[in-house]
């Protein structure tokens, strides 16, 4: 039981880390595709303040995704397994 413990907390350090650096990649995409958006229409606000007030939106679609992709479905498919195995 003790290891199974532990294999969970390193398992959850482990996804922390890669939610971490999957969210930092993904918003910079959102924010660039933003900004391409911006130029292309031609805003007439300015860019910072037109990319930052439809950057959250995104932020928060992107976390639901991740949560999902990166906690989710990976301890669930460890559960399977382990339930299978046994």
């Amino acid at each position: 039981m003790l290891g199974l413990g532990r294999m969970f907390i390193v398992l959850m350090i482990g996804l922390t880390l890669v939610y971490v650096c999957m969210f930092f990649y993904l918003r910079s995409g959102a924010r660039m595709r933003l900004e391409e958006d911006w130029v292309q229409a031609g805003r007439p606000d300015t860019r910072e303040a037109w990319v930052d007030a439809r950057i959250d939106e995104a932020a928060s679609r992107i976390r639901v995704w991740l949560v999902i992709c990166v906690y989710v479905i990976p301890i669930a498919g460890l559960v399977a397994f382990v339930a299978l195995s046994n």
